[in-house]
């Protein structure tokens, strides 16, 4: 097969991508062979790049935030789980943190890491697998600011607080399309415009390299569940189960027998992930 890198006057459309099939006429965009071209979400797997697709332009960061967690008080085992640990309380520590504000106006995708894995909703940043306290954080975006919002379950013990430095990487939307020019080199410059100058090589975007500052995106879902309790494995594999293997339940208050054991019983060793470097 042969690589070809091609544009479409009628749809906008540029692309690089390796040709599917070997029939069809070379100059036409909507023939077999150039089917990447005008048809590219059924040929992701012969693409190199599109400029149908966000590009995953950096507006901020690497930027680094320290957050200083409080301690985590004792809780009651009122309105929590009992287990043979003694109480459970999920709820009942609650917190938020304004990682930065943004002047971009509008709700960005972004990624937090922490070390250089990206983090999943509800990550463990911090747990005793003795009885199953734990700290969990959960990112989001506003217009205005990136926030992460904090909860722990609570045992009968406190939970030390912790300082724990994230990483943010924030990212533009793609640029609305403007003038008609499909592909321009500026041999001044050295700037390369793409696509009605979706793509510009003056910007800043993603890119998949090992080396320098990677962070690793996994390819794949990051937690599992199985007999009831949760498995996190970040990108470079580590595996967190927050469950301890003690944790049982009382289905009745006095009752003094409890259900086996609610730990997590499953074989979930993560998904692959890729490196991608911010330049």
């Amino acid at each position: 097969m042969v690589d070809v890198f091609m544009t479409d006057p009628a749809t906008g459309r540029v692309a690089l991508y390796t040709e599917p099939v070997n029939t069809g006429d070379f100059d036409d965009p909507n023939s077999a062979r150039n089917a990447p071209l005008n048809s590219p979400d059924t040929n992701l797997q012969y693409l190199y790049f599109h400029s149908d697709y966000d590009p995953m332009e950096v507006a901020i960061g690497p930027q680094n935030v320290t957050v200083n967690h409080a301690t985590i008080p004792a809780g009651s085992a009122s309105g929590g789980i009992v287990g043979l640990n003694g109480g459970r309380v999920y709820g009942g520590f609650v917190t938020t943190h304004v990682l930065l504000n943004h002047d971009l106006g509008y709700v960005p995708d972004f990624l937090i890491l922490q070390g250089a894995n990206t983090l999943n909703p509800g990550f463990p940043i911090q747990f005793d697998s003795a009885d199953g306290r734990s700290r969990n954080v959960t990112a989001y975006a506003t217009s205005t600011q990136i926030i992460l919002y904090e909860y722990g379950v609570q045992t009968s013990n406190a939970l030390a607080g912790i300082s724990v430095t994230y990483t943010l990487l924030v990212l533009k939307r793609p640029p609305v399309p403007t003038g008609d020019i499909l592909f321009d080199f500026d041999p001044v410059t050295g700037i390369v415009k793409m696509g009605r100058e979706k793509f510009s090589s003056e910007r800043r975007y993603l890119q998949i390299v090992t080396g320098g500052s990677p962070f690793n995106i996994p390819l794949d879902r990051t937690v599992d569940l199985a007999n009831g309790a949760p498995r996190s494995v970040s990108p470079d594999g580590v595996i967190r189960d927050i469950i301890p293997a003690s944790f049982r339940i009382s289905y009745g208050y006095g009752d003094p027998s409890f259900g086996p054991n609610g730990n997590y019983n499953g074989s979930f060793a993560g998904s692959p992930s890729i490196q991608v470097q911010a330049p």
